[in-house]
């Protein structure tokens, strides 16, 4: 019993110190290897761990399986490889930031992480998660040499950014099926190809600067679904019923939508300047709570389940289309300010910008300042994003 009795307590001191060993829930800073080193023994490491910009050449976390709190390097532009052999789980962010000469990931065992965010890594051209990662919150993925999103195998994520990447030619991501955030490309190569086959609702979907798009199973997006500057000729999302605003700008080699199932827009429905889109034929379409705004070249637009449209109403064409079908709704159907206008040499948006690139362009159309006529980006529906970006919205598509 004396034995226990003074066994007990240096079992808890040392239990103590090797708790300590492992971090006390403190930033643990890494200035060398040697560092790094120290923490070989520990399966888990508390709280975060920092690696200083100092850091050169080849780094490695050897041992660990599991950091209770974030990975973070910013700006250590000496680093050519990180690894990780063991690690499995970093429960806040994975941050790499600056890391300018980074040629190798490697962490084979990693699949879980609060959240990755990887921005200014631009020769790194694979992620080298042979596991994959299974669980993140978010993604942000900006500014890299990466050519494929290999390793991501997300089933569900909150946002889901992917921008700037130049060498980024295929983007797969076969298990998602939930957004909680934006999901946004933009400025990747410029033959990007998307496939996101599982993909049933999410949020916000924007799509710029892409060659090919698959969403066979979207089904509902609570905000905005757009589509600006890409090159692929159709878009086809079968299953859609539902969505925010809805927008198709600037796609130039756009000469065919289909939405056979779309039902509702929550908001404002944007067509412009696709000017290889012939035909604008929405089957199901009975509901548009902002406002109707196409334009362009097209000779044909069949809207012929359309019940309410609670905002304004404007369809401009060089293109022979038939108004008479519109004009009979425009005291009914329409509750907003309403312009229809066939084989018009300038057909402009309802904001007086031009709706076609081989137009001339127009000031406007029909002079009124009805908020009604505008809306086609309602501020419910505007993601979360910069400052700047907002304005920029705002200013290209509200009155």
């Amino acid at each position: 019993m004396a034995f226990i009795k003074y066994a007990l307590p240096l079992l808890a001191a040392a239990q103590a110190v090797f708790a300590a060993d492992c971090g006390d829930g403190d930033t643990i800073r890494i200035r060398s290897q040697s560092d790094l080193d120290k923490y070989n023994t520990c399966e888990t490491l508390e709280g975060d761990v920092e690696l200083d910009k100092g850091l050169v050449d080849a780094v490695t976390i050897n041992g660990v399986q599991r950091i209770k709190g974030a990975l973070t390097s910013n700006g250590a532009d000496n680093i050519t490889q990180l690894s990780a052999p063991s690690l499995e789980t970093i429960d806040k962010t994975f941050h790499l930031q600056g890391l300018t000469r980074l040629t190798a990931l490697d962490f084979p065992e990693i699949n879980s992480v609060g959240e990755l965010d990887f921005e200014a890594i631009p020769i790194l051209q694979s992620l080298g998660f042979t596991k994959g990662i299974t669980n993140a919150g978010g993604v942000s993925i900006v500014n890299t040499g990466l050519t494929s999103l290999d390793g991501i195998s997300l089933n569900s994520v909150g946002r889901f950014i992917i921008t700037d990447n130049t060498a980024l030619e295929t983007v797969d991501v076969n298990n998602l099926k939930n957004a909680t955030n934006l999901i946004n490309f933009a400025g990747n190569y410029k033959d990007l190809e998307i496939s996101l086959p599982n993909l049933a609702s999410g949020t916000n979907l924007t799509i710029r600067n892409v060659s090919t798009v698959s969403v066979p199973s979207l089904e509902k997006l609570e905000g905005q679904l757009g589509f600006w500057g890409n090159t692929f000729s159709s878009l086809s999302a079968p299953n859609l019923t539902e969505a925010g605003d809805l927008v198709f700008e600037d796609n130039a080699r756009l000469s065919n939508i289909s939405l056979p199932a779309l039902e509702t827009v929550n908001g404002g429905f944007l067509i412009t300047r696709n000017d290889e889109l012939n035909s604008i034929v929405f089957p199901k379409l009975a509901t548009v709570t902002g406002a109707i705004d196409f334009s362009g070249a097209f000779d044909k637009a069949s809207l012929p389940a359309l019940k309410n449209v609670r905002g304004g109403f404007n369809m401009q064409s060089t293109g022979n289309f038939s108004c008479e079908t519109f004009n009979s709704w425009k005291d009914n159907t329409i509750h907003g300010t309403y312009k229809c206008e066939a084989e018009t040499d300038n057909p402009t948006t309802s904001d007086g910008s031009s709706g076609s690139s081989t137009s001339s362009g127009g000031s406007g159309s029909d002079g009124s300042d009805d908020e009604d006529d505008a809306a086609v980006l309602t501020t419910a529906n505007v993601p979360v994003m910069a400052a700047a970006a907002i304005f920029g919205m705002l200013f290209q598509y509200v009155l």
